[in-house]
């Protein structure tokens, strides 16, 4: 299994409809490509000095499991680059991102959840 992380720092006039992005076009076409558990994060912001100044982008994590590295590059190839190229058309530099994609070592959540 292949947990694929993107990371997105989006500003803070976009969020909504960038959040309504993600819930109503990327995840169903993930899920076409099998992609599971997936889950969509904020990074919650931390006051270090007291103010209320006002945030100027919101950091968000799309996690999606893959069951293979065969479906991953297939969904990355044919869905993903799309999915990029459709964000970058629709809000500029107004969304930045980067992608991790991490190996399952263990899931907890199986039985066995070791890699094979």
């Amino acid at each position: 299994m292949i947990l694929f992380n993107t990371t997105f720092a989006v500003d803070t006039r976009f969020a909504d409809a960038f959040i309504d992005f993600i819930r109503g076009t990327y995840i169903p076409e993930a899920e076409k490509w099998n992609a599971y558990g997936i889950l969509l994060t904020e990074m919650q912001s931390i006051d270090t000095d007291g103010g209320q100044e006002e945030q100027q982008v919101r950091t968000f994590a799309l996690q999606l499991r893959i069951p293979s590295e065969e479906i991953f590059e297939n969904f990355h190839n044919n869905a993903v680059i799309s999915m990029y190229g459709l964000i970058s058309k629709t809000w500029g530099a107004g969304v930045c991102m980067f992608e991790s994609r991490l190996d399952v070592i263990y899931d907890h959540t199986k039985a066995d959840g070791r890699k094979s």
